[in-house]
């Protein structure tokens, strides 16, 4: 299968780096705003205003976002929202060639366990994780036709739904356990 390195098919840039409020027309994303997973978070919102610096770094449809610093490595794929959304300066910002790679197939890439791996190997030797910007544009994704990527994307969401659905059925069944055991003790 041909491989082409990251940088040959998206655009790769870091977020802005901002100090957010609590009341504004952006969404500003960072890490604390996605589950151990990298699934966004609803309702932890912080915000920025509108000013021309931050202005070109609201995300378009299809950008994918990884976190190149810290303990945990994730890769997310924005979807356009009704309110614009800058990433923080944790993340790149890919902006993917759309006529080469699927937007949610690149983050499927970038999340898989031998690609978390390698970026593992790569940010080691340092006291905090990091992982350069040279290292990951030289990152080589597996290219197959537009429709396999989109069907591996589509794995992928349905793999996380699955996950997500099973959690919360944990997390009902504890509650349930909990509580028949309280009635039971009392």
């Amino acid at each position: 299968m041909l491989k082409i390195s990251l940088s040959e098919i998206a655009e790769i840039r870091f977020g802005l780096h901002a100090l957010p409020g609590s009341w504004g027309p952006i969404s500003y994303l960072q890490v604390r705003h996605f589950s151990e997973d990298g699934l966004r978070i609803p309702g932890s919102e912080e915000y920025l205003p509108l000013t021309t610096k931050n202005k070109s770094h609201v995300l378009l449809d299809g950008d994918v976002l990884f976190v190149g610093k810290g303990s945990r490595l994730f890769s997310w794929c924005y979807t356009k929202s009704e309110q614009p959304v800058i990433a923080s300066s944790i993340f790149f910002v890919l902006r993917p060639d759309v006529k080469v790679v699927y937007p949610e197939y690149l983050s499927t890439i970038l999340n898989a366990p031998q690609s978390k791996t390698l970026f593992l190997q790569l940010g080691s030797g340092t006291n905090i994780f990091s992982i350069r910007k040279s290292e990951l544009g030289a990152f080589e994704i597996p290219i197959p036709p537009l429709a396999q990527q989109k069907r591996i994307a589509t794995l992928a969401r349905l793999h996380q739904q699955e996950t997500a659905l099973a959690r919360q059925l944990i997390a009902e069944k504890q509650n349930m356990y909990t509580s028949i055991i309280s009635k039971l003790i009392k």
